[in-house]
């Protein structure tokens, strides 16, 4: 008797919410609306006294699709355009020679030649230059890149990315190179291309396994790696995403790991020399880099990210994130390495090397002084590799031909002699020797890497782990310079 009671009085009040007095207007035909009131009955096993209900969210209007669409395309025109401007950069300035600046975007302000590097590709001798200042990259004409290429006795490289003012400090009479000491300071470039560098920045580059010492915003920098200097809030943010980089100030040093950097304090306006002694090294600003355009620097490289992780023992380094993929070194302890990304399930680090090599480790067999890494994945991205022809094309440099083999050794069949000069497309690396796999004219083959004349970068071409071993060869991995794998000369160059 209770409960017929109790649903007489439920149905009395759904008959009263639901009177003529408190209806909802009608809505017109073809008018739009996002419903933020209509209410759900959830249906339940069991009878209950009160309605499960839940409120459905506002679906996106028209206008609001539209909105999204369109900035898709604006970002997908805007991603488009910074490509092409990349490669094109590329094309113009990544062969230029020692001693110079090259443009590979909008004119620089360059002092004391108004005239200098008015084009993309053209080259304007560092020596004649004091300062300059690129454009950014907002710019939807395009925007400010240039290389400026030091001496060779300095052995680095720097590249200007987007708004960037740099003007020398080297003295006339001191006899050392102009560009040995100077001044940088780098703009916010805002955009609305998720994929643009968010500042100006300035990326320098040693000859690789070499140091060069430079004086930076009155810094002394040991470089044996790369080095990313960005300017803001009269801070300078010396940035390490490869090798080591010792800094020194007022006589005390820091030495920054990849994945750290260092900030730098300055008087407003006044970027000669640090208003403060350096602190301690932290994490880096992963946001601050993140969009960099690495396939324009001399060595292409993946952005690191947040601080670092150490071997404490022996560490097995594999070609994926499961223990039974396959074996690419034995990492011995002590080693220092930059973290890429993480697995899906957490439990394997993406970690590249200090001689450029990447591969998986189990995170918990790992030291770590590490921030929080963004980058998740389960497939190993391909590295990095410059645009264009400098990506993968070399040409035959002996004078009586280089042999093209069956597999990456000399104790496999050759298959043809190819004349000197013959172009070729560069396929993939030998996961033991330093060889490389061609496409010479529809025949596929191996050459010894010393036979040809390239400017690609061989590190960033894939390992071809299927190439078959030598017969003297052993198939356990080591841990020796380069793990190996085909390489460039160690003692210079790319």
């Amino acid at each position: 008797m209770k409960a017929q009671f109790l649903w007489v009085l439920l149905f009395a009040i759904l008959s009263t919410a639901c009177s003529a007095d408190d209806a909802a207007p009608l809505q017109r035909d073809g008018a739009n609306s996002s419903t933020p009131n209509i209410v759900y009955m959830t249906p339940t096993a069991l009878r209950t006294l009160v309605p499960t209900v839940a409120r459905l969210k506002p679906t996106a209007t028209d206008v609001e699709m539209e909105q999204n669409e369109q900035a898709a395309l604006e970002a997908a025109i805007c991603e488009n355009r910074l490509e092409r401007l990349y490669a094109a950069a590329s094309d113009h300035c990544l062969a230029a020679a020692d001693g110079y600046f090259c443009s590979g975007g909008l004119p620089p302000v360059v002092e004391p030649s108004a005239e200098a590097l008015n084009a993309p590709g053209a080259l304007a001798e560092a020596a004649r230059i004091d300062s300059l200042h690129s454009a950014s990259l907002a710019d939807s004409r395009g925007g400010g890149l240039l290389w400026l290429r030091l001496e060779e006795e300095l052995l680095a490289d720097a590249l200007l990315i987007g708004a960037v003012r740099i003007s020398s400090r080297s003295s006339a009479t001191s006899g050392s190179p102009k560009w040995r000491s100077f001044i940088v300071e780098t703009d916010p470039m805002p955009s609305d291309c998720a994929t643009a560098p968010v500042s100006g920045a300035l990326v320098v580059q040693s000859v690789y396994g070499r140091s060069a010492i430079l004086n930076i915003n009155g810094v002394a920098a040991e470089i044996n790696g790369t080095l990313i200097v960005i300017t803001r809030d009269e801070l300078t943010r010396f940035i390490a995403i490869e090798g080591q980089i010792l800094l020194v100030a007022y006589g005390h040093s820091v030495s920054l790991n990849v994945g750290q950097q260092l900030n730098m304090r300055y008087q407003a306006g006044d970027w000669t020399k640090p208003a403060q002694l350096p602190g301690k090294p932290i994490l880096l600003e992963y946001d601050l880099i993140s969009n960099l355009p690495v396939t324009l620097f001399d060595r292409p490289l993946p952005i690191p990210q947040p601080g670092y992780a150490q071997t404490q023992g022996g560490v097995n380094m594999r070609a994926a994130p499961d223990i039974d993929s396959r074996l690419l070194f034995q990492v011995p302890a002590g080693e220092t390495m930059s973290a890429l990304g993480i697995s899906s399930d957490r439990e394997w680090l993406h970690i590249r090397l200090g001689n450029g090599e990447t591969g998986w480790m189990s995170a918990e067999l790992l030291a770590r002084n590490l921030g929080e890494i963004e980058p998740v994945y389960d497939e190993t991205p391909a590295p990095p590799q410059r645009y264009g022809a400098f990506a993968d094309l070399a040409s035959v440099n002996v004078p009586a031909g280089g042999n093209l083999r069956e597999a990456p050794d000399t104790a496999f069949r050759v298959m043809r002699t190819l004349p000197f000069g013959m172009r070729l497309k560069l396929l993939a690396r030998s996961p033991y020797s330093p060889w490389v796999k061609v496409n010479a004219g529809g025949n596929v083959g191996w050459m010894a890497l010393f036979t040809l004349e390239t400017k690609s970068v061989i590190s960033s071409l894939p390992i071809d782990y299927t190439a078959p071993l030598p017969p003297r060869a052993t198939p356990t991995p080591s841990f020796s310079y380069g793990g190996g794998h085909a390489y460039p000369d160690p003692e210079g160059g790319y």
